[in-house]
Formats: structure tokens, C-alpha cells, sequence
């Protein structure tokens, strides 16, 4: 009977430290992949971030520059008030009509001017724009893809990782096994000559 109690403990033994292994290394196997996915989300999420932000930015120069332009109008207007308040241009009131239309002509002109020099910045700030939307978007579906096939080589590992634990039980049996029948044989060969 001891001897009994004793091979169920050296069975015991051999398949626990065989179950400790395997099961630290699917441990460690599980905790690599939530790393690798954790790392993937942080780098994902950094780069919304910096595209956010970049927008953010194009958006607040463009404010800047939008209360700029209403602040040059603004003292621009009050100027050619000011000259128009002047008693020296009270009495020129024919050269302040002239100034009026050719103020006006010069509001018009440098509209038109600012609409010109502002199209290719627009057109430039929107291609950034669709391009960071196209590069965000490209790269969720790339990382939705890259998990999928990810997922499939996983199922493909968890089965080689459950073969494999099957293939060392069975060799630790057959190792466990084998000793006995040699130490049977052992001890048996040692009363026959006795």
C-alpha cells in the first residue's frame, strides 16, 4: 500500500509540474496578446488624438485669422471716418466722394484679392482634412483586420498548445511507466541473485 500511495504521488507530481508548465505558458501566451492589444488601442487612440488636434489647430488659426481680418476692416473704417470728419474734408466734399468710390473700389478689390490668395490655403487645409479622415479610417479597418487574422492563427496556437500538452503528458507517462518496469526489473533481478 505505501508503495501505492507512493507512485500515485510521483504520478501526481509529474502531472502537476507537466500542468504548472503548460499552464504558465498559456498564462503568458494570454497575457502577451492583451498587451499586444492594449498597445494596439493606445496607438490607435494617439494617433485620433494628434488628428483631433491638428484639426483643432487648423480650425483656431483660421479663427485667428478671420478676427484679424475683422479687426483690420474695422480700423480701416474708422480711419476713412475720421478723414471724412475732418473739416479740411468737409470742405472737399467732391474729393471725399471721389475718396468714398475709390475706398470702395479698393474694398473690392482687396475682397476679391483675399478671396484669391485664401482659395489655395482652403483647398489646402480640406485635402489635409480628407486625408487624415482616409488615414483614420484606414487605419481602424486595418487594425479590425489585423485582430481577425490574429484571431484565427490564436485558435490555430491553442490547438498546437493543447497537442502539445497532451504529447508531454503522454511522454511523461511513458517515461513514468518505462522507470517502473525497470526498476521492477531491477529489483527483481536483485532477489534472483540473492
Amino acid at each position: 500500500m505505501a508503495k501505492k500511495n507512493e507512485v500515485n504521488e510521483q504520478v501526481n507530481a509529474t502531472d502537476l509540474f507537466v500542468n504548472t508548465l503548460w499552464d504558465q505558458y498559456e498564462q503568458s501566451l494570454e497575457r502577451a496578446r492583451k498587451f499586444r492589444e492594449t498597445q494596439e488601442d493606445a496607438v490607435f487612440n494617439t494617433f485620433k488624438e494628434v488628428i483631433k488636434f491638428n484639426k483643432e489647430y487648423r480650425k483656431s488659426v483660421g479663427s485667428l485669422y478671420q478676427q484679424t481680418r475683422k479687426t483690420n476692416r474695422e480700423l480701416t473704417k474708422g480711419i476713412i471716418q475720421n478723414v471724412s470728419n475732418r473739416e479740411e474734408a468737409k470742405k472737399l466734399e467732391a474729393k471725399v466722394k471721389d475718396l468714398d468710390e475709390v475706398t470702395n473700389q479698393l474694398k473690392s478689390v482687396t475682397e476679391q484679392m483675399e478671396k484669391l490668395a485664401l482659395t489655395p490655403v482652403k483647398s489646402t487645409v480640406t485635402f489635409i482634412d480628407q486625408f487624415e479622415d482616409s488615414l483614420e479610417k484606414s487605419a481602424e479597418s486595418y487594425l479590425v483586420y489585423s485582430r481577425e487574422r490574429r484571431k484565427a492563427w490564436q485558435q490555430v496556437t491553442d490547438q498546437y498548445v493543447k497537442q502539445a500538452r497532451k504529447t508531454n503528458h503522454e511522454a511523461v507517462g511513458f517515461v513514468r511507466d518505462k522507470s517502473k518496469e525497470l526498476i521492477k526489473a531491477t529489483k527483481t533481478e536483485e532477489l534472483v541473485n540473492s
